[in-house]
Formats: structure tokens, sequence, C-alpha cells
């Protein structure tokens, strides 16, 4: 990226961010601290934003689709609102149901003005990502029961499926990009072309689900073989059909007639090494070469020439999901970075996302690759968790498991001291510092105690963490 480039998009060193956004209201408790004035009010701004976005006790998606949704509340929950909200989280994934014929109450699936809904959009089974989440955060057993039954027969469902049958992958459109400037041309309005392609992103989220049903079969005392044995076999043939060796990291869809678009998608990348389809070879290979786009990581890259209508931005449907960059996407592929240690791509996505927040009053649905422009909705729920994965799993390095907090930092160099005061975490209450920089501990306190990097689950009360990265 040219020194043009870089002014443009704001991917500057932190002490040279433009001007803050005015203050805002943020809601009590995990109060955040870098030192950094345009990282800190950026972190106020998304607290405010997803604060914003609650009502009557449900998330809506945002100003602009003031209603609720699976998938953006599923990802929103899983990156961050578990933790924030775990009231909220609760009762709307728990409304996202629907009754389908011959099976049962599945996860509620989206449906979109373009593809419709089932079979052309199939990635219902987020809810499972979302409500997984949510336990390891709570412990909330009551949450059990319910996810399990949904999540099996959501699978039952797609199961179903003649193409599932025949290749081994679940058909539908890819996880949220359910417009037309998502696909090419020949898509365009066609329904059930959409559903013959074998889309990334759909892939993981059903494999996710398979090791979701899978655990929760365990926790409830029932067979989980079947559903790991099924998760394997997915999990091989995602590596089988969808890698691109020469390329070196995975396509977009498989279509109708076996052909690979071969077009990187931003979610199937990051959710690939977040659940562990990809090794670590994999892993790394996709972190360094994975397509990009001048300001941030894009939903899909390179664009579809025939959606390109930056120029004139008449009409959304040619642009929505062509490249552009969506937070939340980001937040994800960041969180994959941070997992991998991978200083130097979540540290580029941390900087381009607090620039960003900037173009606006809240955090916004989309913004142009090539300038940084904001588009969609203000005040977008999954926007402004995807901001927030990056403090909470990135900086601080926040890994929920059943037993407690894993801890491994990702610090860029630029950041000297991290704060996070009045996390609310089951029955306690955490005070968190994290001073230099890195992906290395030199030590970690548990309330002046030297301790291996766990928070246990079953504390209560007042608790401090100190944390000392190796590179001063």
């Amino acid at each position: 990226m040219n020194t043009k480039q870089k002014l443009l998009c704001g991917l500057l060193p932190a002490a040279l961010f433009a001007a803050p956004a005015a203050d805002l209201p943020t809601p009590a408790g995990f109060e955040f601290s870098s030192g950094v004035p345009a990282l800190d009010q950026a972190y106020q701004k998304a607290r405010q934003t997803i604060a914003g976005d609650v009502k009557d006790g449900d998330f809506l998606a945002g100003e602009n689709w003031a209603q609720v949704w699976t998938r953006d509340t599923s990802y929103s929950v899983d990156m961050a609102c578990a933790l924030l909200h775990p009231d909220v989280s609760k009762k709307t994934l728990l409304g996202l149901r629907e009754e389908v014929t011959g099976v049962g109450e599945c996860w509620y699936q989206d449906k979109c003005g373009h593809f419709a809904g089932w079979p052309n959009l199939t990635d219902a089974i987020v809810g499972a990502t979302g409500a997984w989440s949510l336990y390891l955060v709570t412990g909330d057993r009551e949450l059990l029961r319910p996810v399990y039954a949904r999540t099996v027969n959501s699978l039952k469902r797609a199961e179903r499926d003649a193409f599932f049958k025949e290749v081994g992958l679940f058909g539908g459109c890819s996880t949220f990009m359910e417009s037309n400037s998502g696909y090419p041309k020949a898509y365009a309005m066609k329904g059930p072309m959409i559903a013959k392609t074998k889309a990334l992103s759909t892939n993981l989220l059903y494999y996710r689900g398979y090791l979701v049903a899978a655990r929760l079969a365990q926790l409830l005392g029932e067979d989980a073989a079947p559903w790991q044995a099924k998760a394997d076999a997915l999990k091989a043939a995602i590596n089988q059909r969808l890698w691109l060796p020469k390329q070196g990291y995975y396509a977009y869809y498989l279509d109708a007639a076996g052909q690979l678009e071969e077009r990187m998608e931003g979610c199937g990348e990051a959710f690939a090494i977040l659940y562990g389809v990809a090794d670590a070879e994999k892993a790394q290979s996709i972190l360094k070469k994975t397509p990009t786009a001048p300001c941030g990581f894009p939903c899909l890259w390179p664009q579809f020439p025939e959606w390109i209508n930056i120029k004139e931005k008449k009409h959304t449907a040619e642009y929505y999901h062509n490249g552009m960059i969506w937070p939340f996407v980001q937040g994800y592929w960041a969180w994959a970075a941070s997992q991998m240690k991978d200083v130097a791509v979540f540290g580029r996505e941390l900087e381009a996302l607090v620039k960003l927040s900037q173009k606006a009053t809240t955090f916004m649905e989309f913004y142009f690759p090539e300038n940084g422009e904001p588009g969609g909705s203000p005040r977008q729920l999954w926007s402004a968790s995807g901001f927030l994965s990056m403090i909470y799993h990135g900086l601080f390095g926040m890994d929920f498991v059943e037993k407690g907090i894993n801890f491994a930092p990702v610090v860029p160099a630029h950041l000297d001291k991290l704060t996070l005061a009045n996390v609310k975490y089951r029955g306690s209450v955490l005070a968190i510092e994290v001073t230099g920089h890195g992906t290395q501990l030199a030590s970690f306190e548990l309330d002046g105690k030297a301790a291996q990097a766990f928070f246990p689950a079953d504390l209560t009360g007042p608790h401090q963490i100190k944390i000392r990265m190796a590179a001063p």
C-alpha cells in the first residue's frame, strides 16, 4: 500500500489519527482505556451503538433495520454481546425459532429481497454459534436443552437436501451476502440458482453446528458420536473441495456445475481458522495470502466487475456486498489473526476500523473499500460488536471456555498500557490490566499472585488481573 492510500484510509500510527468524534454516553461497566483517544472513543461509540439497538429486551439489527435477525444477533452475541448484554442475548436468541413441517422447531431462517429464504438461504444454523458462546460466557444451563433440540432439528432439516447427499457440502447462499452484488450477475434475482451453490461460510457454520450439537449431547447425557462423525466428514469435504492450493486460501463457493469461484470470502476465511477447519499451515497461508482492500478487510475480493458502480452509488444492489468492508467481517478476521498470534494482521484491522469509526456518529453497516466512505444503516449492531471483539478477544486475548477464561493478549507495539474495568463475568467483577506489547506473556497475576493465564468461572466477587507482555 502506498503513502497516498495510507493517508486516504487512515492506516497510520495511532498518534496520528484524525480528531476524535464527539463524546457519547456509554453504558455502565466494561470501561476501557488505552491512552489513545481515537481508540478509546471508538470503544465508547461501539458500546453506545449496541445499547441503542436494544428495544423491549431484544437486539435490533440497526437504525434502518429495526427488526430482529438471526445472523445479526448470533454474530453479535458471539463477538461481544454475550459478555455485555447476557440477558438481552438470551431473550433474543431463544425467540429466533420457527416450526418446520416434519422436523420440528428450528433456528429461524432470515429472508432477503433478492434470493428469498429457505432453501436459497440456509445459514440459520448460525444460531447455534451465538447460543454456544452465550453458554460459555454465562454457564446458563437453561440454554442447553432448547439450544440442543433446535440445533439438531436445524441440522436434520439441512441434511434432507439432495445436493448435500451428493457432494457432502450444504447448498445455499453465503452467510449474510444475500444481495445480487455478492454474486455474478447471472445469479441476480435467481434464488433457486443460489440454492445449488455450496458456500464456504455457510458450510463452516454447519461444521460449527455439528460441534455444538456434539458437545451439548455430552452435557445432556446423550450420544455425541454421530454429530462428531458428521462434523469430521464435513471438515474433510470443505478441505477437499474448497481449498485452493495455488492461491493458499479457500474458494468462495462451489457452483452447480462443480466449478469453484476463486474469489476469497471474508467470513469464510476467518471461520476456517477460528473453527479449526484450516490446520496451522493452511491458517498461516490464509493470513498471508488472502487478498484484501486498501481501507480494510472486505467481505469478498476482488470485486465482481459487473457490479461496480461506485462513483454514482445510485443503486445499493450494485455494491452492497461487492467487496464492501463490513466491520463484523473485519472483527472475525482480526479475531482469527489474534488466535494465530499474527500481530501485524490484527493491528492493521484494528487501526483501520478505528479510522472508519470516525466517519460517522455511530458504527455504520459497511464502508467503501477504496476510500472508507460509510454506507448502509447507521447504528449497526454487528459492526459495533465486531470492533469490540477486537478489544476483548484480541487486545485482552479473552477466550471463553466452559470452566473460565483463558488469556492470550495480542498487542500492537504502539500500545503500552490497556485497562478494562468493571467486567461482569458470571459471579465476578474483574479489573484487567495489560502492560507491554506483543504476543508473549512475561507474567500473569490474579489478585497479586502469580498464576496461569486463566480465570476460573467458579470464583465470585471482585478480582484483579495483571498481565505483563514480554515486549516492554
